[in-house]
């Protein structure tokens, strides 16, 4: 979402640079301030993504590449405050650091300028919180807020603590169809969940190279209603899908054994305004490409918002681990 909403602005002025005309077209600077930050309880260290746009006479392609067009360097005081029944309780100032795996693309990588701070204690979901940026050079103050999103239950796949298992095969070994059960979470309003297998690969000729993999079969994503939590929501899948992805992206290879894992089912959960921006950015499918900016920080541009991801780990029942080894979609991968 980041790469997309920063490539509409590079693409925007790259157009400008293309036109011919007789005047200048870069007239006096505005700082316009664009910030990308999702917080999540669960995480050790949250990250907030602060840049400011930019114009040059260069190609916008170009000049992407160029982290110090879109850093505001040391000119920054960020701070994220804490607030439970409508007090401050608690108030973090961001440090600027880098991180070194951020993605290929059209702005300058793999270093990432971003802003990071590292609660103590662990976030309460129960409470909100603010976001604070000012600039010390030019006092433009930007700000913005979110809410967490809370804990929640899943029922299907069922969960046994003593022995968690899930399978993808009916008992007279034929591929059936299987619901997703849980229950929305307070402050959730999109539910994306996934299944997860777990493998790893074991070469034969030289058994100490050891690799370990997964592949996830996405399910369809789910929107709550309300943001109250406790609403019933559900999805379905099919356990012909799970083999035939396997089948699909899992090369043959005689020289490779694969070992069964275990199987995740992961819900990704995002919030209101995350799921504004999400359905805004997403590709057009009408001859109308134009869209509406969404952005929820005061006097910027971006998004400020909140995710929380549920992971529940089963092993495979005997009967899909049979189908793995044998079945007529993965007998040639090599399981046991």
């Amino acid at each position: 979402m980041r790469k997309a909403f920063l490539l509409i602005i590079s693409l925007s002025l790259f157009f400008c640079y293309s036109c011919k005309t007789d005047f200048d077209i870069n007239a006096e600077p505005k700082e316009i301030t664009i910030v990308y930050g999702l917080l999540n309880q669960a995480d050790t260290a949250q990250y907030i993504k602060i840049t400011k746009a930019f114009l040059g006479e260069e190609s916008a392609i170009l000049m992407a590449q160029d982290p110090t067009l879109s850093s505001y360097g040391d000119d920054l005081t960020v701070k994220v405050e804490q607030v439970s029944n409508g007090n401050v309780i608690r108030a973090y100032f961001l440090e600027r650091t880098w991180i070194q795996n951020k993605d290929t693309g059209i702005f300058y990588y793999p270093t990432q300028e971003v802003y990071k701070f590292v609660p103590n204690p662990a976030m309460n979901s129960q409470d909100s919180f603010r976001l604070h940026i000012q600039n010390n050079i030019s006092g433009n103050v930007v700000t913005s807020a979110t809410n967490l999103i809370s804990d929640f239950s899943v029922s299907q796949p069922a969960y046994n603590p003593v022995n968690p298992l899930i399978g993808i095969v009916t008992t007279d070994g034929s591929y059936g169809e299987y619901e997703a059960k849980w229950k929305s979470a307070k402050n959730g309003r999109i539910f994306e969940p996934l299944i997860r297998f777990h493998f790893k690969e074991v070469n034969n000729n030289t058994p100490t190279d050891t690799v370990y993999k997964y592949i996830d079969l996405r399910l369809s994503s789910v929107k709550s209603e309300k943001l109250t939590g406790g609403e019933d929501l559900s999805t379905t899948y099919r356990g012909v899908e799970f083999f035939s992805k396997l089948q699909s992206v899992i090369s043959v290879d005689n020289d490779i054994t694969r070992f069964i894992g275990k199987m995740d089912f992961i819900i990704s959960v995002g919030g209101d305004d995350l799921s504004i921006y999400m359905d805004l950015n997403k590709p057009s499918t009408s001859i109308i490409q134009e869209r509406p900016v969404y952005t929820n920080i005061s006097n910027g541009l971006g998004i400020f918002s909140c995710r929380y991801i549920k992971t529940i780990s089963y092993n495979l029942h005997h009967l899909t681990r049979y189908e793995l080894i044998n079945g007529p979609y993965t007998s040639q991968l090599n399981f046991q």
